[in-house]
């Protein structure tokens, strides 16, 4: 069967070729509508613009790209995608490899990836995307292209990431130990991603051990979500005597919003966050949180891909985490 060319796709969607060669280009000025359909052609006949596409496929690349997955690519105030997208630089390069980054959110997102990986730009991914389905992952792996997830565990993929529980399960006890026994954890709790659901898990399961009352509230990743949720949890009638951030973020907005309510911390209420992100020794009062190694655990991923495109196994990784004390809680 003859490849498929550049001809047949602007035929099959009814456009010219020009405009074909603009929307694999990125071309700016391409109306949606018709960008959707060169988009729905290309993937129907499953065409990759290359003249020697089979040479490319099996050249060899020394690029690797690090593809967030449901992120938004504007949000450059979080710490998380800094940290980890310096620490996948730092050791790609080290290792003689350069990356590129990809941002997914959609299909035509979706679509573009995959031409550029056909055209050999990079040889292997690093996904970071806690929400990705088994489905989603075989999409990737259907390409025949090595795949390491960052931060998320799914079955038959190389994984690296981090005990959620049981780092959730050693700041509960600390609370507890403190004499604590309301506990309040403020968390996205419509996140469906690993990370999200089992520090959710981890904090629930150990407030049921510890025979202590333990509730979960909804917000976002974000310190404004964790400001907000302060000043509404002591609007409540039940107070919690511990607030627990389910990231640092949230964790110092409820530092913030404790203060503007004139509230003592640790005194009249504990407040601690989940990370350890640079920020957290300098709130007022430090902020007492976990440890999670995320510089290790994106080294890790990066040699753990270099690894499959070189043709060897790659093992999962869980990272243990760590408690860190501070004046909060």
């Amino acid at each position: 069967m003859p490849p498929v060319t550049l001809k047949d796709v602007a035929q099959h969607a009814g456009v010219s070729h020009q405009t074909v060669s603009n929307v694999l280009n990125g071309h700016p000025h391409i109306r949606p509508t018709t960008k959707e359909r060169v988009l729905a052609s290309i993937a129907a006949l499953d065409y990759y613009p290359n003249q020697a596409a089979k040479a490319l496929r099996e050249a060899r690349t020394t690029t690797v790209c690090c593809v967030f997955y449901g992120h938004n690519p504007e949000d450059i105030s979080d710490p998380y995608r800094n940290l980890v997208q310096s620490a996948f630089i730092a050791e790609a390069q080290a290792h003689g490899y350069s990356i590129t980054t990809a941002f997914v959110n959609d299909d035509a997102d979706l679509t573009q990836l995959r031409q550029r990986f056909l055209q050999r730009e990079f040889g292997g991914a690093v996904i970071v995307g806690t929400v990705l389905t088994p489905s989603q992952v075989h999409t990737f792996q259907a390409w025949e292209m090595p795949v390491v997830l960052f931060d998320h565990a799914l079955p038959s993929t190389t994984n690296v990431t981090a005990d959620y529980p049981e780092g959730m399960a050693a700041l509960v006890q600390h609370h507890v130990l403190q004499g604590r026994r309301r506990l309040a954890l403020i968390i996205p709790e419509q996140d469906l991603g690993s990370t999200s659901i089992r520090r959710r898990e981890g904090f629930l399961q150990t407030c049921a051990r510890a025979g202590v009352e333990g509730a979960v509230y909804d917000g976002t990743w974000s310190y404004d979500a964790g400001y907000r949720a302060m000043q509404a949890l002591w609007a409540g009638e039940s107070r919690p005597d511990a607030v627990l951030g389910g990231n640092d973020r949230i964790g110092a907005g409820a530092l913030r919003a404790a203060h503007d309510l004139g509230l003592r911390v640790p005194e009249d209420v504990s407040i601690s966050g989940f990370d350890d992100f640079e920020f957290a020794q300098f709130t007022t009062p430090s902020l007492t949180t976990v440890h999670i190694p995320h510089g290790d655990m994106a080294r890790q991923a990066v040699r753990g891909l270099i690894s499959l495109i070189d043709g060897t196994e790659s093992e999962s990784r869980v990272f243990p985490l760590s408690l860190v004390v501070r004046e909060s809680a």
